[in-house]
């Protein structure tokens, strides 16, 4: 049993050493440097974009200057219409937007200190409200069935 385990051990090392051996580009770039030097251009060839050429066109320069004296007219007119009140709001909404999101967080903080909370004490924490419940009153006892573990 111990000489099949060697050499079942020694088989392995043989195919890991072949694999190793057919896997590794360093060999073929050192067996075969022109058909290396063949692939490499090959694949450089087909990856590369091609340049594109430009067909000249013969254009009616009056056209194309009606166009751009159009473009230039609209972009005069957006300017325009913007305006005072467009840039207070340019500047007001960055900051409300700001102050929602602190909002936003601040509530998620909370909200996640009081799940925390729940989890620690094993059911809902008391209001803090400032003023103490009597032992005995209904607004300290958890109402409803007090989870299990695990039934979070």
């Amino acid at each position: 049993m111990a000489d099949i385990r060697r050499e079942l051990h020694e088989d392995v090392r043989g195919v890991v050493a072949t694999a190793e051996a057919a896997t590794d580009w360093r060999r073929y770039l050192t067996a075969y440097p022109w058909v290396s030097l063949g692939a490499a251009f090959a694949v450089g060839y087909l990856v590369v974009p091609r340049k594109h050429r430009p067909t000249a066109i013969i254009a009616d320069l009056s056209k194309v200057q009606a166009a751009v004296n159009v473009a230039q007219d609209r972009k005069e007119a957006t300017t325009r219409k913007k305006g005072l009140i467009g840039a207070a709001l340019g500047m007001a909404v960055p900051f409300a937007l700001r102050a929602a999101q602190g909002y936003a967080l601040k509530y998620l903080e909370q909200w996640m200190l009081q799940q925390q909370v729940n989890a620690m004490h094993g059911g809902p924490a008391p209001a803090s409200s400032g003023a103490q419940a009597r032992p005995g009153s209904r607004s300290n006892r958890p109402s409803g069935p007090r989870p299990g573990p695990g039934m979070d």
